[in-house]
C-alpha cells in the first residue's frame, strides 16, 4: 500500500466499515495503537442525539472527562450534541463505566491507566478501574469516529489497552523563549490526546527564570524580561493537566546553568567575591556554577522549594544537574581545600556533596529527585531518577546499579530528526544486536573514520564489515567511545561503494562511502539526519592484512539487563529545548511527531511497521488540528504570509511540502562556520522568521517520492507517472516562489533554495523521460548529474532540497 498525501479531513479514518472489518488491525488510524484490538461487524451512529451515561465512580474530572469527550466530537463532526447526559444506560450510545476512585488522591507513577472498550449492538462500553483508564480511553474513541455519504459513526471493536511503560513525557524548555500561557494549555491538550502522563515544566535556566516567587524576587524580576508566569497560572495549568491525567514536574537546575541565578543574586556563585554577571542571552554552557560551600545557597534553595512543593503537588522534582563548567571551583583555592579535606573525588564529588543535601531537603518536603545523567554518583540513594541525554550506555549502566531511568536521548524534537529515528528508539537498553565475531571461513575488513566539524572538533570511529561463508554480510560501528553497535546494510559492493545506516545516541547516521583498497575517495559523506558531511577514512585492520584482527569496541557493549534491572527503566521523556523556537513555531516540531514517540512508550514492543507509523500519523495531522485544535499548520501557514507580503502562499505551501530544514543541529553549525571570526551562534536576539522557520521536520511528500522510486523498480510503471507529477509541482512551486523570497529581506538568502529545486526537478524530469524512452545515460552523463545533486545537497538558507534524495535514487536506477 503507498503512502498517500492526506487533505484536510474530518474524519479520523479512511477505511469503511467493510475495509476496517477485512483489515489488519494496525490500518486502524490509531496513535498510540491500543495493545490488542478486535474489529466487529456494524457501527454505532453518532449524531445529535448521542448519549452518555456514566457508571460506577463519579466525581467532577470523570464528569469533565464525558462532557470533553462531547465536545472534541462536536468539534470533529460539526454537529451540535444537546442533553447528551442520561441517567439510563439503555438511553446511552456510550457507558464510561468506572469501578473505584484512584488510590492516592495526587496521580503517581503507579496510577492505573488502563482501560477496556466492548462494543454491543448499537452501544460502547469504555470500562476502567479509575479514571486515568477512561480518561485514556476517550482519545482511542474520538480516533476511532469516521464519517462517509451516510453520516458519522464509530465502528464496533473490542479493544484491551493498557501502557507499556508507566513515565512517557515531554520537558518544555521556556526559559530560553518564553511560550506564551494558551501555547502550554494547548500543549496539554495535545499530550493527552497521544496519552502522555508527565509535562516536565523547564523554566529555569541560564537565559531566565519564568515563574513567579515571592522569596528572592529578583530571581524572576530580573532575569524574564517581564516574560514569567504567575502562580495563579502556575496552579491553573496544574489543575487543567491534572484533569487530563497529567502529571507536571518543575525542575530548579543546579548548580549549572544557573546564569540567572547569578545574575540575579551573585555572591550564591563560587566565582571572586563581588564578581557580578550579566543577562545572558546566549546558547551554550556557562561559567557561573553555585557555591555548595556557601550557608545562604541552602536558605535560598529551601525557599524556592518550598514555594514550588505548594504549587506543584507531583512526588517528583527535578534538580536539572547537566553539563556542569567546574571551572569556577577548579579556579579557586577554597573549593579546592575542601575537596581535599573532605577527601571528596574531585569537581563531580563536590556536586554530589551539594545534591545529597538538597536530596534531603527534598525529602523532608515529601519529594523523590530526578535529575539529568550528572547527578549519578554513589553517594546518592537509589531512589532518585535519572533522566539520560546520554543514552542508552547511561541509562543501562545507572540500571545496573539499581538506579531507575527514563530516556529522553532519542526524543530531542527540538532536533529536526526522521521520524522514523525517534520511532525505532525504544527506551529499553537490548544489548548487542549483530554477531561482532570472526568465525570460521569469513573475511573483514575495518577502517578508521573521521568526519571533520568545524564546532566541537572532529568525529571519529571505526567501521568494520564482516562477509559470512555464505557471502552475506553483517557491520557494526565503535563511534566516539560509545557502545558498539550494529549498521544496518543498504547497499555493498567490496572495494567500490558501502551505504548502510545506525541510529547514533543522538542522531540518524548514514555511510555514503565510495571505496577504493586504501580506504574512502573524496566523494565519500556522512548523512547526518539529511545533511551531507564529508567524511574521510583508511583502512585499518583486514583479512589481507596478515596477523590482522577486528579492533577491540572503544566503548565496550551496550548493557544487557536482567528483568529486575528492566523494571528500573520507567519510560521516556520528549525533550523540547527552545533556542531556536518561539510560540509561533513550537508546535510544528512537536507534532504530529510527538504521537510517534507516544506509541513507542505506549504501545506494543512489537510494534515497528515504519510504513504503518507514517501512515497513521499523516491522519493525526489532520486530526489533531480538527480534534484537539493545535495550530501547527495555522502558524505555519501565518508565517508564510508573512513573508509573502500579502501575495497568495499557495506557491510558497506547495514548495514548503518539498523542502526540510538541516537537521540535527545543523542550523547551529552552519551559523558556526558561516562567520568570520568562527564563533557566532544563535541567541535571543536572532530572528525566528526564515522560510525554514515555517517548514515541517520532515516532508511526507519526498517520504513518498522515495517509495514511489522503490515501487517502479518492483516493477510498477504507475509510479512513474505519480513521480512525475511531484516534480511538476514543485518545478512550478519554485520558480513562482524566487519573486516572492527576492522581495523580503527575511528570505532573500532563499532564493538560493529554491533555484536549487528548480534545477533538481528539471533534471528529475530528463531521468523520467530518459525512463519513458527507455534510454541510458552515458558515464559522462551520470557524472555530471550526480556532480548536480551533490551541489543541490549543501544547505541552503538553513534549508535542505529534500528532493534530492528521491532524484538520486533515480539516478542509480539508471547507472545499474
Amino acid at each position: 500500500m503507498k503512502i498517500k498525501l492526506l487533505s484536510a479531513i474530518v474524519s479520523t479514518t479512511l477505511l469503511t466499515p467493510l475495509a476496517l472489518a477485512m483489515a489488519p488491525n494496525t490500518h486502524l488510524n490509531l496513535m498510540p495503537y491500543p495493545q490488542t484490538v478486535e474489529l466487529q461487524a456494524g457501527a454505532i451512529e453518532v449524531d445529535g442525539n448521542f448519549k452518555v451515561f456514566i457508571k460506577g465512580y463519579r466525581s467532577p474530572r470523570v464528569e469533565y472527562t464525558a462532557k470533553r469527550f462531547i465536545e472534541r466530537l462536536e468539534r470533529q463532526t460539526g454537529i451540535p450534541i444537546l442533553d447528551w447526559q442520561v441517567q439510563d444506560p439503555k438511553q446511552a450510545n456510550l457507558i464510561i463505566d468506572i469501578e473505584r476512585a484512584p488510590r492516592t488522591l495526587v496521580q503517581n507513577i503507579d496510577s492505573d491507566e488502563s482501560y477496556q472498550i466492548t462494543t454491543k449492538q448499537q452501544q460502547i462500553t469504555l470500562s476502567s478501574t479509575s479514571p486515568y483508564g477512561a480518561i485514556r480511553g476517550i482519545e482511542t474513541l474520538l480516533q476511532l469516529v469516521e464519517t462517509d455519504a451516510n453520516g458519522y459513526s464509530i465502528p464496533s471493536v473490542s479493544i484491551s489497552d493498557e501502557p507499556r511503560f508507566r513515565w512517557r513525557g515531554v520537558s518544555y524548555d521556556t526559559s530560553r523563549h518564553f511560550i506564551e500561557f494558551d501555547v502550554l494549555i494547548r500543549q496539554l491538550d495535545a499530550m493527552a490526546s497521544a496519552k502522555m502522563n508527565v509535562f516536565h515544566w523547564h523554566f529555569w535556566d541560564d537565559q531566565g527564570i519564568r515563574i513567579q516567587t515571592e522569596s528572592w524576587p529578583r530571581l524572576w524580576s530580573e532575569t524574564s524580561d517581564g516574560n514569567y508566569y504567575t502562580k495563579d497560572q502556575v496552579r491553573y495549568l496544574v489543575e487543567y493537566a491534572r484533569n487530563l491525567g497529567i502529571r507536571v514536574i518543575p525542575e530548579v537546575s543546579l548548580p549549572g546553568h544557573s546564569s540567572a541565578v547569578a545574575h540575579a543574586y551573585p555572591h550564591l556563585m563560587s566565582g571572586e567575591e563581588g564578581q557580578t554577571y550579566e543577562q545572558e542571552r546566549e546558547w551554550g554552557v556557562f561559567l557561573p556554577l553555585m557555591d555548595p560551600l556557601n550557608p545562604e545557597l541552602y536558605v535560598m534553595l529551601g525557599d524556592i522549594f518550598d514555594e514550588m512543593v505548594e504549587l506543584f503537588p507531583d512526588e517528583y522534582f527535578h534538580i536539572g544537574g547537566d553539563e556542569p563548567n567546574y571551572s569556577q571551583w577548579i579556579n579557586s583555592e577554597r573549593h579546592q581545600k575542601f575537596i581535599k579535606d573532605n577527601n571528596i573525588d574531585g569537581e563531580r564529588g563536590l556536586q554530589s556533596y551539594l545534591n545529597v543535601k538538597v536530596e534531603k531537603m527534598l525529602e523532608e518536603r515529601g519529594k523523590k529527585m530526578t535529575g539529568w545523567d550528572e547527578i549519578w554518583h554513589k553517594d546518592l540513594p537509589t531512589s532518585i531518577v535519572i533522566q539520560s541525554w546520554q543514552g542508552h550506555d547511561s541509562i543501562g549502566r545507572a540500571a545496573k546499579e539499581g538506579y531507575q531511568g527514563i530516556l529522553s536521548t532519542g526524543y530531542y524534537l527540538d532536533q529536526p530528526q526522521p521520524t522514523s529515528y525517534h520511532y525505532r528508539n525504544d527506551p529499553m537498553p537490548k544489548g548487542i544486536t549483530v554477531d561482532d565475531q570472526l568465525h570460521d571461513d569469513e573475511a573483514f575488513i575495518t577502517y578508521q573514520w573521521e568526519k571533520p566539524r568545524t564546532k566541537g572538533g572532529p568525529r571519529k570511529g571505526v567501521l568494520t564489515i564482516i562477509e559470512a561463508k555464505d557471502g552475506e554480510f553483517r557491520a557494526f560501528v565503535d563511534y566516539n567511545g560509545k557502545s558498539r553497535e550494529e549498521v544496518f546494510i543498504k547497499e555493498y559492493r567490496p572495494g567500490e561503494r558501502f551505504i548502510g545506516h545506525f541510529d547514533n545516541f543522538m542522531s540518524y547516521t548514514e555511510f555514503n562511502l565510495e571505496l577504493n583498497n586504501e580506504g574512502f575517495t573524496g566523494n565519500s559523506y556522512q548523512l547526518i539526519g539529511n545533511v551531507r558531511w564529508p567524511t574521510t577514512g583508511k583502512v585499518i585492520a583486514s583479512s589481507q592484512q596478515a596477523g590482522s584482527t577486528i579492533p577491540e569496541p572503544t566503548g565496550g557493549y551496550p548493557a544487557v539487563l536482567t528483568d529486575d534491572e528492566k523494571d528500573l527503566i520507567l519510560g521516556g521523556e520528549i525533550t523540547m529545548w527552545l533556542e531556536n523556537k518561539d510560540s509561533h513555531t513550537v508546535e510544528q516540531y512537536l507534532w504530529p511527531r510527538s504521537y510517534a514517540i507516544a506509541e513507542r512508550l505506549w504501545s506494543s514492543e512489537a510494534l515497528t511497521d515504519e510504513r504503518s507509523m507514517y501512515e497513521r500519523m499523516q491522519v493525526m495531522d489532520t486530526w489533531s488540528e480538527v480534534s484537539v485544535g493545535l495550530r501547527h499548520h495555522a502558524n505555519a501557514d501565518m508565517l508564510l504570509k508573512r513573508l509573502a507580503k500579502g501575495q497568495n502562499i499557495a506557491s510558497l505551501q506547495m514548495l514548503a511540502k518539498y523542502t526540510e530544514p538541516a537537521q540535527y543541529y545543523a542550523r547551529n553549525w552552519e551559523k558556526w562556520i558561516s562567520t568570520e571570526p568562527h564563533g557566532a551562534l544563535y541567541n535571543q536576539y536572532e530572528r525566528l522568521n526564515r522560510f525554514v522557520d515555517a517548514l515541517v521536520v520532515e516532508s511526507y511528500a519526498v517520504y513518498e517520492m522515495e517509495s514511489l522510486v522503490s515501487d517502479y523498480v518492483a516493477g510498477e510503471q504507475d509510479a512513474l507517472i505519480m513521480l512525475k507529477k511531484h516534480y511538476d509541482s514543485v518545478l512550478a512551486a519554485a520558480k513562482a516562489s524566487q519573486f516572492i523570497f527576492a522581495e523580503h529581506v527575511a528570505s532573500v538568502d532563499t532564493v538560493a533554495l529554491a533555484i536549487q529545486t528548480e534545477q533538481v526537478a528539471e533534471l528529475a524530469l530528463k531521468l523520467i523521460a530518459t525512463k519513458q524512452e527507455g534510454g541510458k545515460l552515458t558515464n559522462a552523463q551520470y557524472e555530471q548529474y550526480q556532480s548536480r545533486l551533490n551541489e543541490a545537497a549543501k544547505i541552503y538558507d538553513e534549508g535542505i532540497v529534500a528532493i534530492v534524495r528521491p532524484t538520486e535514487q533515480m539516478l542509480r536506477t539508471l547507472n545499474q
